[in-house]
């Protein structure tokens, strides 16, 4: 796939604090490394070039074990850290850009491929957006040209980029597959997915 992905995250201290309640700080932190090394292991099948963009300079190990790269983030905030590796991703003349989170327990490369595949043909600009399993969340975005719609990551995201695809006019795809719709971010999700696991 001749895109870019970049997986923002925001370091394993950091990670998982809604699950405080459920897991120790150890716990949530070994978690978000699993959930990390997943999700980069799945990148990596279907792209060679896959950054993960993040404060963390303690990711560099687990980011490089994987053939990837790791971005050290500058400002504070998801959408701060996006648009830093949007603005290097125009740099290096990348044409497509993929964003993933990197918190998807059952994310598969064939999930990344139905998302970019989505897009028009023959390199029209477009955008694919993968909703989160309540549909008021996005998990991935795919946008080409890189600069096509703005970041809204945030609570009600996916309206909100709905709202940027609107005012670019551009074709929108979006596409539901369970593996990018479960996200592990809260007690509930945990718990479903210690008892279902790729089902849930």
């Amino acid at each position: 796939m001749g895109a870019r992905i970049i997986i923002p995250h925001r370091g394993l201290a950091q990670a998982k604090t809604r699950l405080a309640t459920s897991l120790s700080p150890e716990e949530r932190a070994f978690l978000a490394s699993q959930l990390l090394q997943r999700v980069l292991r799945v990148a990596r099948e279907v792209s060679n070039d896959v950054v993960v963009i993040s404060p963390s300079r303690e990711l560099r190990e687990i980011v490089e074990e994987s053939g990837a790269s790791l971005a050290v983030q500058r400002g504070l905030g998801l959408n701060e850290g996006l648009e830093q590796a949007r603005f290097d991703a125009l740099a290096d003349g990348i044409e497509t850009l993929v964003v993933l989170h990197g918190d998807l327990p059952n994310l598969s490369a064939a999930d990344v491929e139905a998302l970019a595949g989505s897009l028009p043909a023959d390199g029209l600009p477009g955008v694919a957006i993968a909703p989160d399993r309540a549909g008021t969340g996005t998990n991935a975005l795919v946008l080409r040209p890189p600069g096509v719609i703005g970041f809204r990551f945030g609570v009600g995201s996916f309206a909100r980029h709905l709202a940027e695809v609107d005012a670019a006019g551009v074709p929108l795809v979006a596409v539901n597959r369970a593996g990018l719709a479960f996200d592990l971010d809260t007690p509930a999700d945990l718990a479903r997915w210690l008892e279902m696991g790729d089902a849930a």
